[in-house]
């Protein structure tokens, strides 16, 4: 009995892994559509927990102004960090928006391209 017969196969959802086929350019394109996307995600992710132990470490800095001081700090450098993610994915969507390049939006797309 072969257990992997049984249970089939496991196939990404459309459109999550490139294929090269003929035009190498269309693979290399979704790579870094991906990896721009990847990178804003995750680093969104890592500020926000980043921000969140900065909270906690306010919650428990128990009175002591050095402590209290340094918390503050992690939480501008945090809160500075986000506007900056944010920032970054709002040029990325005007440069889309105003030149019609699609970069995150969908298929990596430059208008008068083949």
């Amino acid at each position: 009995m072969n257990l992997a017969v049984d249970l089939g196969t496991i196939s990404p959802p459309p459109g999550t892994v490139p294929d090269i086929g003929a035009d190498p350019s269309v693979f290399v394109a979704t790579l870094i559509r991906n990896g721009i996307t990847l990178l804003l995600i995750s680093a969104f992710i890592v500020d926000l927990i980043w921000t969140i132990f900065a909270g906690f470490r306010f919650i428990f800095a128990g009175g002591e102004s050095k402590n209290i001081s340094s918390a503050w700090s992690q939480i501008y450098w945090g809160l500075l960090g986000m506007a900056i993610i944010i920032g970054s994915f709002a040029i990325i969507k005007l440069v889309e928006t105003f030149f019609g390049v699609t970069v995150i939006s969908g298929p990596f797309n430059i208008p008068g391209g083949s």
